[in-house]
């Protein structure tokens, strides 16, 4: 794994990380009530509204320190999905759900890829650790 390329996923997962962490953040501050409200008129259970602010902030922190990265993905691709799938899609690319695709994509990298070097990950996980040194980078 080279420098540049661990780097790169360090930004990819602060960018990420901090990002839902504020989204979340803004579900709670606004009302968290209120969302789950805003859930239901959606068709979706008022309480999934507390489940995806809390996996926001918290799994944006975690993100951020590269710990779960590639759980966290997982559950941030499905979130990305159905936000466009409910709320986006009608408004198209542009001004729609263009943010969200954004989002998904970038989970999807780190899915793939996992921290990188440097992450809480690549630390606890040694396994991983010398199967990531041996891959070459294309």
């Amino acid at each position: 794994m080279t420098k540049s390329y661990s780097w790169s996923l360090f930004l990819l997962r602060l960018f990420l990380g901090l990002s839902f962490a504020v989204h979340g953040y803004v579900k709670f501050s606004g009302g968290i009530v209120n969302t789950s409200n805003w859930f239901n008129s959606l068709g979706l259970p008022g309480i999934l509204a507390y489940g995806v602010a809390l996996l926001e902030v918290m799994g944006g922190l975690a993100l951020m320190a590269g710990l779960a990265t590639r759980l966290l993905s997982a559950l941030y691709i499905i979130v990305m999905a159905v936000a466009i799938m409910k709320v986006k899609m009608d408004r198209g690319f542009l001004g729609g759900y263009e943010l969200e695709l954004s989002f998904l994509a970038i989970s999807l990298a780190l899915l793939v890829s996992g921290g990188g070097r440097y992450s809480v990950d690549h630390m606890l996980f040694p396994s991983r650790k010398a199967k990531a040194s041996h891959t070459t980078m294309t």
